[in-house]
């Protein structure tokens, strides 16, 4: 299986910003083996698009859809406009929106299909608090959030196939890294979940970890079992770095 690598630049850069990121990432020396993403703001997307031009690396995606391609949901941005600017992803369930803007597992279920249902591969994200995680109830939550979008009708064959992205609430932008034999265990749960309910080819849906990865760390997450890539927060912000960062992912 291909290694995923993708950027979120969270709130950061407007269209000025990100289209200058873009062009400058665009000149960076990338791994042929591992597929990029960056993950842009709304309202930077056509900048990100027109600067992007032909090239296929990255892949471009959104951070967040609402369930509903229109209608009077004042603010909110369905799959049928994303797809307007031929995303490849999009990111749903992230633990900023569960914790920041009370986004439940039926919520983020409900995003997940909308945009299978439009061509767009979801990258979902479960994991847990640091609560939760003294608690020992770790597993208990992330299978708990995997089930949610698995009972809302879940498909994964077909382009807009899922990436899954563990990245413990405790970890992002803490600089307390996940340890790569602990996310291990995550994401061994998480791949058995996925195969129990669909099948041996439910094995090949990525299970990515995203929380405090940086170039020191990134070969340490793709070299362990089970580890499929990785979901790259503030160490993305800048494009020279993140390309230090993909190039040190599988060192040569």
């Amino acid at each position: 299986m291909r290694k995923t690598i993708i950027a979120n630049w969270k709130m950061h850069y407007g269209p000025v910003k990100a289209g200058a990121w873009i062009r400058a990432f665009r000149r960076e020396r990338l791994p042929k083996n591992i597929d990029i993403g960056v993950a842009v703001p709304f309202v930077s997307l056509a900048a990100a698009r027109s600067s992007l031009g032909r090239a296929g690396v990255p892949n471009l995606g959104a951070q967040d859809t609402f369930w509903a391609n229109e209608g009077a949901f004042t603010g909110e941005i369905g799959p049928a406009m994303l797809k307007e600017f031929a995303l490849s992803f999009c990111l749903v369930g992230h633990s900023e929106r569960r914790q920041y803007l009370g986004e439940t597992d039926e919520m983020v279920a409900k995003k997940a299909i909308a945009l299978q249902k439009s061509g767009i591969r979801p990258v979902i994200c479960v994991g847990e608090t640091e609560a939760q995680r003294k608690k020992g109830e770790t597993l208990k939550v992330v299978r708990a959030q995997l089930a949610a979008v698995i009972a809302e009708g879940l498909k994964i064959d077909g382009p807009a196939s899922p990436i899954i992205a563990y990245e413990p609430v405790w970890a992002i932008g803490t600089g307390k890294a996940c340890s790569g034999q602990e996310a291990m265990v995550v994401h061994e749960a998480i791949h058995d979940a996925l195969v129990k309910k669909f099948g041996k080819e439910a094995s090949e849906i990525p299970v990515i970890y995203g929380g405090s990865v940086d170039p020191r760390n990134v070969a340490e997450y793709l070299s362990t079992t089970h580890i499929d890539g990785v979901l790259i927060g503030s160490a993305s912000l800048d494009p020279r770095a993140f390309g230090v960062l993909c190039r040190a992912a599988l060192p040569a």
